[in-house]
């Protein structure tokens, strides 16, 4: 499966450098494919990663009034919390946005892959409980959502 991947990559990487293309991405329920060159020379990166789904859990919490179920979308692996694709780009989602399933929330980071996480469900961003460039665990909380 492995040369299948690399011949793959080869053969897309070919067509982006006769029809100069820098960058593509080509995304599947089980895999994601990024490759980006610059100018003449090999691929800069490649590579193949699972598509990440957060878990969402329902917990408990006190509000002004009375007691509600608020709902969180928990990291899915263990990593590095970015909330935007680069420093000078916005961020994915703002407290208060509301979100469709397949629309990416935030990039996890760990062993220098970037995993994007995709909301799996209709909601409203209620808040963010994690700051950005910050490191993550396994199930830990990163929004506050509403669904919708």
């Amino acid at each position: 499966m492995a040369n299948d991947i690399k011949s793959k990559v080869k053969s897309l990487y070919a067509i982006m450098k006769e029809e100069k293309i820098g960058e593509l991405e080509i995304s599947s329920k089980d895999y994601s494919i990024s490759i980006k060159r610059k100018s003449n020379k090999s691929p800069v990166m490649s590579q193949v990663k699972p598509v990440v789904e957060p878990e969402v859990s329902v917990v408990k919490e006190e509000q002004k009034q009375d007691k509600a179920l608020a709902e969180t979308i928990k990291s899915p692996i263990t990593g590095v919390f970015y909330a935007s694709p680069s420093p000078s780009s916005p961020v994915f989602v703002n407290e208060g946005d509301i979100i469709e399933v397949g629309d990416t929330i935030c990039i996890i980071e760990a062993m220098k892959v970037m995993n994007e996480v995709k909301a799996t469900f209709k909601a409203k961003i209620v808040k963010v409980l994690t700051e950005n460039a910050t490191s993550v665990n396994l199930a830990q909380d990163l929004f506050e959502v509403k669904k919708i």
